[in-house]
């Protein structure tokens, strides 16, 4: 019998690279994978429909003739989802400045982070820095298990090149209350909760770092955290080594969610003028480090943007997906999305093309939908990891006849001929 070969997954920004093919049977989950990678490796294999027009089945040329016959005439289309590797946001920027289109992410939350970094900046760090360094992990919210499955397997329950087995790291969690998320932890860490209202993170987090700079403050306007709790941590904060603060943006929800990011970044910059403290805000799933890694690359600014008129203009504001629709802006939507399976926004004032994953299922049919392979399982491609340290190429696990995104998208860009 062959060896099992090793993958990477591509249903999560952790990017995990010790999955095992089962060499007899392709179509199976990878070994190793977790819930999420295992459900959407068994979907995809499930499924194997053709391209559609108007809900017909047709082959990948008629598709393609379709929906370039549709956004010929048209002023303005919007690209939305981008939930693809990099070779896929390539095409799609190619396509987005022969069309003049608008292009944003479907995640809404890369803005938090990134709107704190530029008016804050932040002091980051790696997986490998928090396996093998942090004595001291602060997690925010409930999001690095939920969204990040293997979180704690593969960077925390891990042997530390700092301090030795995971049972001498110390662990506070941000809970929201009602969620208890002891159960997700190493069973022998040290473990310190803090039960909290998630519109109260900001308030919390401010508290904690006025305490460890010293500052006049009263515990007991913390709310349902016990002073004594408070202190503790502060006490935790003050002897670490090298702490790290995790969170995810998406977890975030509210008015104060670029608040509760500028808090914590505030809070990191006071620890390191006694100690050493780095953020991790845990990113990448959907493609989102991808898509504007690649969309900076190539123009100098971030996503959203729109190339209308010869030129790229970002504005986060201006052109979020939502408000561009809201707006009655868009004269088409492209839906480019061969990783997740994020809800199409509703769109009535011009065609729909979907290209997007083969196991997708819609309320009402786009006017051409091309099934697409996904990066990492019937395609190769690359992502940008979580951590946005390095790039990791994903393998094909399995044939496929499914165009990848950039084929897909090369073929209609041949059949629009040259701009208006």
């Amino acid at each position: 019998m062959s060896p099992a070969r090793t993958t990477t997954c591509p249903f999560c920004g952790l990017l995990c690279d010790d999955l095992e093919v089962d060499p007899a049977d392709a179509k199976r989950a990878p070994r190793n994978a977790c819930a999420r990678g295992r459900d959407a490796y068994e979907s995809l294999a499930a499924v194997d429909g053709p391209p559609q027009v108007a809900g017909r089945a047709v082959g990948l040329d008629a598709a393609l003739d379709a929906a370039a016959a549709l956004l010929r005439p048209l002023r303005r289309p919007l690209i939305g989802g981008l939930d693809v590797d990099i070779a896929g946001m390539r095409a799609i920027l190619a396509l987005a400045r022969h069309l003049g289109a608008v292009v944003d992410h479907v995640s809404a939350a890369k803005q938090r982070n990134l709107r704190a970094l530029q008016e804050f900046g932040a002091i980051t760090t790696t997986f490998s820095e928090v396996r093998n360094r942090a004595d001291l992990l602060l997690l925010v919210g409930d999001g690095w298990h939920r969204r990040f499955p293997r979180f704690i397997e593969r960077i925390v329950a891990v042997d530390s090149d700092l301090f030795g087995p995971p049972s001498r790291r110390r662990i506070v969690t941000l809970n929201p209350i009602g969620r208890d998320t002891k159960a997700a932890l190493p069973q022998d860490a040290l473990h310190l909760a803090l039960d909290v209202v998630p519109e109260q993170l900001p308030v919390l987090i401010g508290m904690l770092t006025a305490m460890v700079d010293d500052r006049p403050v009263d515990p007991r306007r913390s709310g349902a955290v016990a002073p004594a709790l408070l202190e503790r941590c502060v006490a935790w904060m003050r002897e670490a080594r090298y702490g790290v603060v995790v969170w995810t943006a998406a977890d975030l929800e509210g008015s104060h969610a670029e608040l509760t990011v500028q808090a914590i970044t505030r809070c990191i910059r006071v620890l390191n003028g006694a100690t050493r403290f780095a953020a991790m805000p845990l990113a990448g799933t959907d493609g989102d480090l991808t898509a504007n890694a690649v969309q900076t690359w190539q123009s100098g600014v971030g996503l959203p943007a729109c190339y209308g008129d010869g030129r790229v203009v970002a504005d986060p504001e201006r052109f979020a997906s939502p408000a561009v629709l809201a707006r009655g802006e868009a004269d088409a939507l492209i839906w480019v999305s061969s990783l997740g399976q994020a809800a199409i926004p509703a769109f009535d004032a011009g065609p729909t093309i979907v290209f997007g994953r083969a196991d997708r299922v819609f309320d009402r049919s786009p006017d051409v939908f091309v099934p697409v392979a996904t990066p990492g399982v019937d395609a190769a491609g690359h992502l940008v990891r979580g951590d946005k340290v390095v790039t990791l190429r994903l393998p094909a696990v399995r044939a496929s006849d499914r165009p990848s995104v950039a084929t897909a998208l090369r073929g209609l860009l041949d059949r629009l001929g040259p701009p208006c």
